[in-house]
């Protein structure tokens, strides 16, 4: 891919934030005792652009009304989403830490609604990247039979990102049990700036390594199990950080013992443990013969997960919270070819940044556009209660009588529409979940999501588990 000026620069400014082979080696020879250096490669540092931030635009929680502007008609002739026929400008926006979020366009169909959101960095400092996602919560009130307010999360799909304005468009759509009222209230606290798996070679070859100091495995397995669970680990370090593969992750320790290499890393508990693949001459991976999996404090002392039980989830969540898992990998290896294997070290990386974008919006419910179930239905084992048919899907709510397994049997296969010009399959695999589930009895939901906005006005019927469904 040929890359123009704006974009070399860009990726040129990523490539700093790449792990520090020489701190990195450095470190690692100073807690691993490996005897000679390999000079890397030196980089070119590129000097970052600066940028004036715009006072006026950084007030935090401020919502403003883009009427006017364009945005919408602007969005729709750019990227011409595919649902951009069925829904209704909005055009609003709020900013919190020099990120501007906007509302282009949204539209609610009974149980269904739809956004199409825009997050853009206007402090000049191109924080959103093409991996950006966000974590969309709707509070609405609900209909007349339920009272106070509801909370939802929605799904996500990224559209498109665009570099020259570092925004990144994304559509939203919320489903729920029952319709929703005309005033929604968008809130997001938290955008994840970039999220993307890392790898990275390991900078020391693996000749130089020598020996490390080793305690006895307080993880092992019963003895029958011995031959795959290493009787002996490493003495945890900090080692070296490599913090471009993953956050606030480092190499523990690394050594050969018995004609084995053992690599052992570490990183929060919360986040999860970076990957380790080694190549052998050959070209193929070698298969690990052991993994162990300890949780460590602050100290690197190994904490006794049997101790858990004795304290309040509070006390428990707040250990989580502070400590640290490491892991540590063994692989067989032919000494007298060090030279010729190659170690990866494989992480997630993640940015995230945490403010208060919310929006309320009042958008009409396009009932024109909406069928749903004439009366009851038994698909087998199930009662489907309610079926509504919008343009963004079908959705069908019910409760299963007598035997849960056979209620979950018949309802499984592609859910489909039936129209004056044929049947139309919507899903493959339609998403159900169960709730209240009780010895002899559950209420379930799910939704077919169409690919491409359905004509609502054409469905006559609608077919789950094989059983035919008429509309209204």
């Amino acid at each position: 891919m040929k890359l123009d000026h704006d974009e070399l620069r860009l990726y040129n400014a990523f490539a700093q934030i790449q792990t520090n082979t020489e701190s990195l080696e450095r470190k690692v020879r100073a807690n691993m005792n490996i005897r000679k250096v390999i000079k890397p490669t030196p980089r070119k540092r590129v000097g970052l652009l600066a940028v004036a931030l715009i006072a006026v635009m950084m007030l935090a929680g401020t919502v403003y009304a883009a009427v006017n502007m364009g945005v919408f008609e602007r969005f729709m002739a750019e990227h011409n989403p595919d649902f951009g026929q069925v829904v209704s400008p909005v055009e609003m926006y709020t900013i919190d830490q020099g990120i501007r979020v906007d509302i282009i366009a949204a539209q609610q169909f009974g149980n269904n609604a739809i956004m199409y959101v825009s997050v853009r960095d206007i402090s000049g400092q191109n924080r959103v990247t093409p991996y950006a996602s966000i974590t969309p919560v709707l509070r609405t009130t609900f209909s007349e039979d339920r009272l106070g307010f509801g909370s939802i999360n929605g799904s996500m799909e990224a559209l498109y990102f665009n570099q020259e304005t570092n925004t990144a468009y994304f559509q939203i759509e919320f489903h729920q049990d029952t319709p929703f009222t005309d005033v929604m209230e968008l809130i997001i606290h938290n955008i994840e700036l970039e999220s993307r798996r890392t790898e990275a070679p390991f900078p020391v070859a693996l000749s130089d390594m020598t020996a490390a100091p080793t305690m006895p495995n307080p993880d092992l397995l019963p003895a029958e199990f011995v031959t795959w669970c290493a009787e002996y680990i490493l003495v945890p370090t900090r080692g070296g950080n490599f913090p471009a593969l993953q956050n606030d992750a480092w190499i523990s320790n690394i050594a050969i013992m018995n004609g084995y290499l053992h690599v052992q890393t570490a990183a929060p508990w919360h986040i999860g443990m970076p990957g380790v693949t080694l190549t052998c001459p050959s070209g193929e991976w070698v298969m690990p013969t052991s993994h162990t999996l300890l949780q460590v404090d602050e100290n690197l002392q190994i904490l006794d997960r049997e101790s858990f039980m004795d304290m309040c989830p509070y006390e428990v969540r707040a250990l989580f919270e502070s400590s640290y898992g490491l892991i540590e990998v063994v692989f067989p290896i032919d000494i007298a070819a060090l030279d010729f294997y190659s170690l990866t070290l494989l992480g997630h990386f993640e940015s995230n940044i945490q403010g208060d974008w919310s929006m309320t919006i009042n958008i009409d419910a396009s009932d024109s556009q909406v069928r749903s179930l004439v009366e009851e239905v038994a698909v087998r084992y199930a009662i489907v209660e309610s079926v509504m048919v919008s343009p963004l899907g079908v959705g069908f709510n019910g409760r299963v009588d007598g035997d849960i397994n056979a209620g979950v049997r018949s309802l499984r296969g592609a859910v489909s529409i039936e129209t004056p010009a044929g049947n139309i399959v919507i899903h493959e695999f339609p998403m159900i979940s169960f709730s209240q589930m009780y010895e002899d009895n559950a209420v379930f939901s799910g939704f077919a999501r169409a690919d491409l906005p359905l004509d609502a006005g054409e469905v006559t019927a609608v077919i789950i588990g094989g059983v035919r469904i008429p509309v209204e």
